[in-house]
């Protein structure tokens, strides 16, 4: 991420600090932060080895306290206005800035529902506390959660354009995939020659390469997150594809799903057929109901609502979720109010959000995994699809 792009996002911040009730957002209190990444290092710029801390103001001014062999990287990053390297201990610059903001309120990022917007450790917080100790800013501290997820979820249109290449470049690989779908090829060699490939032209996972892409042959699919097996591709097989590529630092998450044909058929059976009008159907009442004002099981509830409809059983899934500098970006959820999201679902929508909407049905009776899931961008006026939603049930022949 540039550092322009860094700074553009500092500026929002500060815009919507207000809103927050947050004078002063300790963004990142960190160590070693290039061996336990953060959540939040996307908008710092350089990682760190020593206690650090990384502020922004109202004011719009921006300090990084940090440790002086750090210095000269966060320094060179060209992000924060003002870098103060200590020798000892951060507490007389943190003080000193404190001081000269005179924050009435100071959010610390960490958030019970939200892990992208977790950001502090146990332990770092505990020496926070214990450096603000015998001051007014002790009792200063709140919850920046609710900031970070806004901050990450209102995308910039710099990070909608990467997003966007994201997504592009991930849809000529499923075309060069689909190539590749030939009787006999196994799972796990398709995922074999799927990394060959991403690694060749330099580009990361979204998610855990293990399972990146998820693909699923025939009967029995495992819904959800699982390794490639050895079983082979066969005529009359669903082909369900799961795949998610990071490109220059932003995300993709797509899937795809195709029915091998017996020798003699023109079409897939109608069964299979059924399923996957049925999950392009919840799509589309998803995506209807995918607009600012919404909270995020109301849309859950219209895809939900019509896998019923459609007498399949209910899934055992959210509809949708953040789509950003990862897979699942945090923020918010498309999804029903489970225990297992915590406030998610109550997340409002709002114009810039970008989320993977997606739904996965299994055949009745004789398995095969059908499934669906492209990128969207919500706009005042509705959401519309990023990536080229597959509307038909592609054929293998």
């Amino acid at each position: 991420m540039s550092s322009d792009l860094i700074r553009a996002k500092h500026r929002q911040a500060v815009a919507l600090m207000p809103g927050h009730d947050i004078d002063t957002w300790l963004m990142q209190f960190g160590r070693e932060t290039g061996l336990r990444s953060d959540p939040i290092g996307y908008l710092i710029g350089s990682t760190i080895t020593w206690p650090s801390a990384f502020l922004l103001d109202k004011s719009g001014q921006s300090c990084a306290i940090v440790g002086s062999g750090d210095a000269g990287t966060v320094r060179d990053s060209g992000v924060w206005d003002e870098v103060r390297a200590y020798r000892n201990s951060p507490r007389e610059d943190l003080l000193d800035v404190l001081s000269a903001w005179s924050p009435a309120k100071i959010g610390v990022s960490w958030d019970a529902s939200d892990n992208t917007a977790d950001g502090i450790t146990v332990g770092m917080y505990r020496m926070l506390e214990t450096l603000l100790d015998g001051t007014r800013f002790r009792d200063a501290l709140v919850s920046a959660g609710n900031l970070a997820g806004e901050v990450r979820r209102r995308k910039l249109p710099e990070e909608i354009a990467g997003i966007q290449r994201a997504i592009d470049l991930t849809e000529d690989l499923i075309e060069w995939i689909e190539a590749q779908l030939k009787a006999g090829i196994s799972e796990i060699e398709l995922q074999r020659r799927v990394h060959e490939r991403v690694r060749a032209a330099g580009h990361g996972f979204s998610w855990d390469e293990d399972g990146n892409p998820m693909v699923n042959f025939g009967s029995p699919a495992f819904m959800g997150h699982a390794l490639p097996t050895e079983r082979p591709l066969r005529p009359g097989d669903v082909v369900h594809l799961d795949i998610g590529l990071i490109v220059d630092g932003f995300a993709s998450d797509i899937q795809r799903t195709w029915y091998h044909l017996r020798p003699g058929e023109t079409q897939a059976p109608t069964d299979v057929q059924r399923t996957f009008d049925a999950v392009r159907a919840a799509m589309n009442a998803g995506m209807a109901a995918l607009k600012p004002g919404a909270r995020g099981h109301e849309v859950d509830a219209a895809s939900r609502a019509t896998v019923e409809e459609w007498d399949f059983e209910e899934p055992g899934f959210a509809f949708g979720h953040h789509v950003g500098r990862v897979a699942h970006d945090g923020a918010g959820v498309l999804g029903p109010l489970w225990e297992r999201y915590g406030d998610a679902p109550n997340q409002v929508i709002e114009a810039g959000n970008v989320f993977a909407v997606e739904m996965d049905l299994e055949v009745p009776g004789k398995g095969g995994l059908i499934g669906l899931e492209e990128e969207a961008l919500v706009t005042e006026e509705g959401a519309r699809y990023l990536s080229i939603p597959q509307r038909e049930l592609r054929l293998l022949r």
